[in-house]
């Protein structure tokens, strides 16, 4: 699950698609109010959810967001969210079952809040369906980027056999006319003579 063109923006409620960067902030795509606009980065702490990690007891130390993401939506039916209004220990249970191994003294409730809030927005906005529509199309784009350079090598290799030079057929030579020699210059002459 690639989330890189997604953001969080402190103040700003949801969760935001990056269209495009400029020196002194971001257009986004607010998919709360449905519109496109700017935000001044210098004002605003932006965050990119690619860049969200969770705390876990393992080796690694951190589980990417978008391996949490993947582990909730698999569970979804089986194991749906719950709801924002829960108390601690519901929040706690819940996200035990989606990572048991994250680290219940670095991982706060604010924080399984903010991964619940995030989850349902994007779910609500059909956000994980476009993920996945944008990478269908992305493997689709490197399939068929694929195929014209296989075509490419062989139309190159029917160049070079076509270039290649052909043996050329034998001729024979035919003797060369003889010229006639020049005239013998008299000595001491500083003249030519006329031929």
């Amino acid at each position: 699950m690639n989330l890189e063109k997604y953001l969080v923006i402190a103040g700003a409620p949801g969760v935001h698609k990056l269209v495009s960067s400029r020196s002194n902030g971001l257009v986004i795509e607010d998919r709360l109010e449905g519109r496109t606009r700017f935000v001044p980065v210098r004002q605003q702490q932006v965050t990119p959810l690619a860049t969200i990690a969770i705390y876990t007891d393992t080796e690694e130390g951190t589980v990417a967001l978008s391996d949490v993401f993947q582990k909730m939506l698999d569970q979804m039916d089986a194991n749906p969210p719950v709801s924002l209004e829960s108390n601690s220990a519901g929040f706690r249970a819940y996200f035990e079952q989606i990572l048991p191994e994250y680290d219940r003294d670095r991982v706060h409730i604010n924080d399984i809040k903010k991964c619940i809030k995030w989850f349902n927005f994007m779910v609500d906005k059909g956000i994980f369906e476009e993920i996945k529509r944008d990478a269908a199309k992305e493997a689709e784009a490197e399939a068929t980027q694929e195929t014209p350079e296989l075509v490419k090598a062989e139309i190159v290799e029917k160049e070079e056999a076509a270039a290649a030079p052909a043996p050329k057929p034998k001729t024979t030579k035919k003797p060369a006319a003889e010229k006639p020699e020049p005239a013998p210059v008299k000595k001491g002459s500083t003249k030519k003579t006329p031929e």
